[in-house]
């Protein structure tokens, strides 16, 4: 079901054109990655979907709850700013209160009842696994620890909507697996997230959707699938390993439509022009010759090999 729709949505700051014809459609239930180079709009594109900037020109609009009928963001940010909760990459806890204070605090500049409030930080300290430790000081938690009360400051009010500027930046590869699954485990009870990220291979790891940025402009949007589709023909590379009888291989590759092949000893490593049309023809050659292939499997390009390919376009 659709939930927030931009539609030709234009940002800038004085003569600098941030943000040029965005069009983008998120549905209940996303986990919505956004990437770009530093400086490419990532973190304007946030603060536009939270209501914390207005578009120069475009709308952005909100489907809350059953409605048929959208809110426009601008015009009705007092009816949206309930349903979002908003982590930016610097923590916005108090490090001199302790995590339930923190909790209260957020929970009353959201206006929770008392009751409500309570219910509610209680269950976070159970997800966050912040329980033992609601009476310590912020300052004193751990880096990870941190992170996590600061994303629970941006639930304490049960938002529809979760968005987030680099939750894993500065964190150990531990301490972010730790997050990403945190997120997960959010998105399940059903709160729909948004993220800004240098990590992709998080990203890649915990996103359905993908909205890359480049050149001001949205260059890729959709599932993860679709961004790589037009990358597939070009970046798909096929490993042919366990080889015996690799030399006989060796010349069935090279009467196919390849660009390259690598002899990486008990492997080849393969760039097909098309991956699908290389490998039936080679399979077909194979049986032919009565030849018998131990283990082949096909490598797609990950999100950061594209993203890197994206990045290099003028």
């Amino acid at each position: 079901m659709e939930f927030i729709q931009l539609k030709e949505v234009c940002k800038d700051f004085g003569p600098n054109k941030v943000l040029r014809d965005v069009n983008i459609t998120i549905e209940e239930g996303d986990i919505v990655g956004v990437i770009g180079q530093s400086g490419s709009g990532k973190t304007t594109l946030l603060n536009l979907v939270t209501g914390y900037l207005n578009p120069n020109k475009g709308n952005i609009l909100y489907y809350p709850g059953q409605t048929t009928e959208p809110i426009n963001l601008s015009e009705n940010l007092s009816k949206i700013k309930k349903h979002i909760g908003y982590t930016p990459q610097h923590n916005s806890f108090y490090p001199k209160l302790t995590v339930e204070e923190n909790l209260i605090h957020f929970g009353k500049m959201y206006k929770v009842s008392k009751v409500t409030l309570m219910n509610n930080i209680r269950n976070l300290l159970e997800v966050t696994k912040l329980s033992n430790h609601n009476k310590k000081m912020a300052e004193h938690l751990s880096g990870g620890m941190q992170k996590r009360l600061d994303i629970s400051c941006s639930l304490v009010h049960k938002p529809k909507l979760l968005v987030l500027d680099e939750p894993t930046a500065d964190l150990d590869l531990i301490l972010q697996k730790e997050i990403l699954e945190f997120l997960q485990a959010i998105n399940k009870q059903g709160v729909t997230i948004i993220i800004a990220s240098h990590d992709l291979e998080g990203i890649e790891k915990i996103c359905n959707k993908i909205v890359m940025i480049h050149n001001s402009k949205v260059h890729s949007y959709g599932m993860l699938e679709e961004v790589r589709r037009p990358f597939l023909k070009k970046d798909f590379t096929i490993n042919v390993h366990n080889l015996e009888n690799k030399e006989i291989i060796l010349s069935l590759l090279q009467k196919l439509p390849v660009d390259k092949i690598i002899d990486q000893g008990s492997t080849l490593k393969v760039y097909p022009q098309d991956a699908e049309k290389t490998i039936s023809r080679l399979i077909r050659l194979i049986k032919e010759e009565n030849l018998y292939l131990h283990d082949l499997d096909i490598r797609k390009p990950t999100l950061n090999e594209i993203f890197e390919k994206v990045s290099t376009q003028e």
